[in-house]
């Protein structure tokens, strides 16, 4: 999502207050100094222009926050923890779901009348 320097640097700061709240289970505080770097490069066109030494250091963080985000979604991500649940009064599901076995995904999700597993067709 595209930002404003401004929500960046709020962003920054709420996750902070996040990672306190929660004890930070996967360790994203490590993240900090390089989200914190990032979030106070000046956006102003009159600025001067950064040294090799701030570009490299930029890049760095990028880096190294890019890594963090992508460790972040493989690892604690619950969508690829999570076993679906049945729900509660679902319907008997007869026939595979068109739309994922033609595009590879279905827009309705859980609430497609239709299987999108042979577990679900079994059920």
């Amino acid at each position: 999502q595209l930002q404003s320097p401004e929500s960046f640097a709020k962003s920054v700061q709420e996750l902070t207050i996040v990672l306190q709240r929660t004890g930070d289970p996967a360790n994203l505080n490590r993240l900090r100094p390089h989200l914190e770097l990032l979030a106070n490069i000046d956006p102003n066109p009159d600025a001067a222009s950064p040294t090799w030494e701030q570009l490299e250091n930029a890049m760095v963080a990028v880096k190294t926050v890019v890594h963090g985000l992508v460790d972040f979604i493989q690892n604690y991500s619950r969508k690829g923890h999570e076993t679906p649940q049945p729900q509660p009064n679902s319907k008997y599901k007869t026939s595979m779901c068109r739309d994922l076995r033609q595009q590879g995904g279905c827009p309705r999700g859980t609430n497609c009348t239709f299987a999108h597993s042979q577990e679900e067709l079994e059920k």
